[in-house]
């Protein structure tokens, strides 16, 4: 089943990229293993092994769904702490290792949780190199090549999909240059449940992914590691998960995150049709009211589900919370970042101006938006905007 709208208020949904509501099939699933396998998986006795092996089952699952061992699954508390242990850690391993900090490449799109840790690592004297995007926040792949090139090791940071705009990044070109010395980290976040698996993401050296972005229950992400990844913790304690991340493990989040991904990449074919094609109802809704706007979105090839529209000359400040006081749950970026008064970084990069990326709008829809939602979203949103063009023209 999937996770219902959000229907108190009459309030729609289209902030999916943000997070999803946790669907009942995984809520199901954490209940039952929270009540079954109470105890704490490090245990020895009988209640901590009844729980090792729940967590145990969850990470076989979850290795399976993504094509590698079991020891190569650690659960982390979401893509932030995934991020950041596969960006830290290969980072200062190879330093370790080589005797002297190895230069990182990565692209302006890169989700704050990946660009945070590359700028602590700058700052310990790692050289960074940040590539262009193109107008639709593409990364200059050719450009991360380039640098890689120059190097004899290297580490590279290249999303899947970008949150904001909904482009598909090059990666199968930076895939085919990934070795045991150029290493290459994949924020895969967006991309799982909305786009058919790539062969190239079984490249990378680590790839992130956050749970309630498809169902799962907030605080539960994995790192999925290659073979040979070496990573030097950046948390340590207990000596979980082979040391890489010490800390009790929950099973019943590890549990629900292997069911919610079961779901989500067996639907997923279906439910990418159904998003472009809500996106067209949207988006023609939207145009019948003959209101200016310019889009951001990657229009062909994109994410399904996301639209980044700019509205000019409106005061971009006012745009979420008049959305949100009509019920409509939208964003203009990174959900983490969203309470910042700044323009979107990604797409200052891109080449908008500020005061437009300021004035614009990330929508991205969810699996279960019906026509009806998408066509009264629209009007809503159309109403709304109509209201502002009019206080702006005072």
């Amino acid at each position: 089943m999937r996770p219902r709208r959000n229907s108190k208020l009459n309030r729609i949904l289209l902030d999916a990229n943000a997070g999803l509501p946790v669907r009942e099939e995984a809520l199901e699933t954490f209940v039952r293993v929270s009540r079954d396998a109470s105890g704490n998986p490090s245990s020895i006795h009988r209640a901590g092994r009844h729980a090792q092996a729940a967590l145990e089952n969850a990470r076989e699952e979850v290795a399976g769904l993504l094509l590698c061992a079991a020891r190569d699954i650690v659960f982390t508390s979401g893509a932030t702490e995934a991020n950041n242990l596969a960006i830290l850690g290969l980072a200062r391993a190879a330093e370790r290792l080589s005797g002297m900090p190895i230069p990182l490449i990565a692209s302006r799109a890169e989700h704050p949780a990946a660009l945070a840790p590359l700028r602590v690592l700058q700052q310990q004297g790692f050289p960074l190199h940040l590539v262009n995007l193109d107008a639709h926040a593409t990364a200059d792949v050719d450009a991360m090549l380039g640098h890689a090139s120059a190097c004899v090791a290297s580490l590279s940071v290249l999303q899947w999909a970008n949150n904001e705009t909904g482009v598909i990044q090059p990666i199968d070109a930076l895939a085919s240059h990934a070795s045991d010395t150029h290493l290459w980290h994949c924020d895969a976040v967006q991309g799982i449940g909305k786009l058919d698996m790539n062969p190239s993401l079984w490249r990378a050296t680590t790839l992130a992914l956050s749970g309630h972005k498809f169902g799962a229950p907030k605080g539960i992400g994995v790192l999925r590691l290659s073979e040979n990844a070496m990573l030097d913790p950046v948390q340590v304690g207990g000596g979980q998960q082979r040391s890489l991340r010490s800390g009790t493990e929950s099973p019943a989040l590890a549990a629900s995150f292997a069911h919610a991904l079961r779901l989500t990449m067996k639907e997923q074919s279906a439910s990418a049709v159904h998003l472009k094609n809500m996106c067209k109802v949207f988006l023609a809704e939207l145009k019948k009211l003959e209101l200016p706007f310019r889009s951001n979105h990657c229009t062909e090839g994109g994410l399904p589900n996301t639209l980044n529209l700019s509205f000019p000359h409106l005061d971009g400040r006012m745009l979420i919370p008049a959305c949100d006081a009509d019920g409509l749950e939208v964003s203009a970026g990174a959900a983490c970042s969203s309470g910042a008064a700044l323009p979107s970084s990604v797409l200052v990069a891109a080449g908008l101006a500020p005061e437009a990326a300021r004035a614009s709008l990330r929508i991205s829809l969810s699996p279960d938006l019906g026509e009806s939602d998408a066509h009264e979203a629209a009007k809503r949103l159309g109403k709304l905007l109509r209201r502002m063009y009019e206080v702006a023209k005072r």
